[in-house]
Parts: C-alpha cells; sequence; structure tokens
C-alpha cells in the first residue's frame, strides 16, 4: 500500500528552520534545477521565482544570464532575511527584488512575467491547485512555467533510504526536515490531476529524479 502524504508546516518561519535549509548543501539540485531550465530558453526579462527560500536559485540564474531580472517571494519572513543578504553579498540587488508574498494570492495583474519558476515549495502547501492556478494566471503568453518538487516515496524502506543518501552528513534535525518533506510530497498521479484541472497536459510534468517530479509548460502565445 501506497504511503499516504503527511502534511508539513507551511512556513519554515522559525530562524532555526531557515539556518538548517541554508546550511544544507543546494549546489548540486540548484544546478541541475538551472541546467533544465535554461535548457527550455526561458524569457527572464521578468521573472517570478515562487518560494524562494534564501534566494539560491535567483542569484545562480543572474549569474547565468546578467541580464534577468526576478522577483523572489516567500512567506517565510526568516528565510527572506538571509535572502536579502545573499543577494547584497552577490551584488544582485539591482537584478533580484525579495518580497514576503503568499503564492496563492499574488498581488499581481495577469499576464505579468515571462517566466515562472519554483522550486520545492509545492509539498509544503495543502493544497497546492490554487498556487499552481496562480503562477499559470501570472504568466505572460508564450512565457515558461517550470516548477521542480519532491515526489512521495511509495514505502518507507524509499524514505529511509533517500534519507541516508541525500542527508548523511547532515544533523539530525535537517535529516528530519528532509524525511518530512518526502511524505509531504505529491505523487506524480497528484501532480497530473491537478494539471488535467488547469488545462495542461498531464504528460508536461514526469519524473525527472529518483527523488523529483517536474513541470515544464510554454503557455500558448
Amino acid at each position: 500500500m501506497s504511503l499516504v502524504r503527511v502534511l508539513e508546516p507551511e512556513v519554515m518561519d522559525t530562524d532555526e528552520d531557515a539556518r538548517a535549509y541554508d546550511s544544507m548543501d543546494h549546489a548540486a539540485v540548484n544546478t541541475a534545477f538551472c541546467d533544465a531550465l535554461l535548457s527550455h530558453n526561458p524569457g527572464l526579462a521578468y521573472a517570478l521565482d515562487v518560494g524562494t527560500g534564501t534566494c539560491l536559485l535567483p542569484i545562480e540564474l543572474c549569474r547565468r544570464v546578467p541580464a534577468a531580472r526576478i522577483k523572489a517571494i516567500d512567506l517565510s519572513a526568516a528565510m527572506l532575511e538571509l535572502g536579502r543578504r545573499r543577494v547584497e553579498q552577490a551584488g544582485l540587488t539591482e537584478a533580484i527584488a525579495l518580497a514576503l508574498v503568499d503564492a496563492k494570492a499574488l498581488p499581481e495583474p495577469e499576464e505579468t512575467f515571462s517566466a515562472v519558476l519554483s522550486n520545492s515549495i509545492v509539498h509544503h502547501i495543502p493544497e497546492p491547485l490554487q498556487v499552481l492556478r496562480e503562477m499559470l494566471r501570472v504568466l505572460q503568453p508564450g512565457g515558461l512555467l517550470f516548477v521542480r518538487d519532491l515526489v512521495r516515496p511509495e514505502d518507507e524502506a524509499s524514505i529511509a533510504a533517500l534519507v541516508d543518501t541525500y542527508t548523511a552528513n547532515d544533523t539530525a534535525y535537517q535529516r528530519a526536515l528532509f524525511d518530512a518533506s518526502l511524505r509531504a510530497a505529491l505523487s506524480l498521479d497528484e501532480v497530473r490531476e491537478m494539471l488535467r484541472s488547469l488545462r495542461i497536459p498531464p504528460e508536461c510534468a514526469q519524473v525527472t529524479s529518483d527523488r523529483h517530479w517536474t513541470l515544464a509548460f510554454r503557455r500558448a502565445s
């Protein structure tokens, strides 16, 4: 019998959570995300990063694409505080704007952004359909929606194996955070069911690693 989704807190808003997340090694995951995103030739004239955390992805994207301009949003003030420091240290305050925003109710009008991206925020949302609907609403015609998140493992043994593989050198608290995130993640079938309701072809979402699914959808011009 497959594991049932177990929700975790929607917002990692304590200083302990933010520091624990920020000190984990995200380099390989972020590099793979940026490689995959840029392979779709997204327009980054004005992009939105939903659930930016400590702003690691926008910083890497702006380093790779100097002309990029990114609005980076999160619902965690603690995450954004660390993110602002990182952006300042990177010298990218003119390229990246951070804001405390609930992704379930984006303030922008329709068709604002040339690309909308998100890494590992969906599993934090109890009902993520509204977040995906908002991402699609603010995406310009011809723009790219690119979302990657964890996929929920089938059984306890798979969770244990992933935790051992990817957090072997982390603290017990960080290992517990990753374990909880895997349990809160969606299955590919659950993701595709949401896409059908948004009239996005379900095959736009695919399992792309031993622990991730990825959605790549370009809105019609």
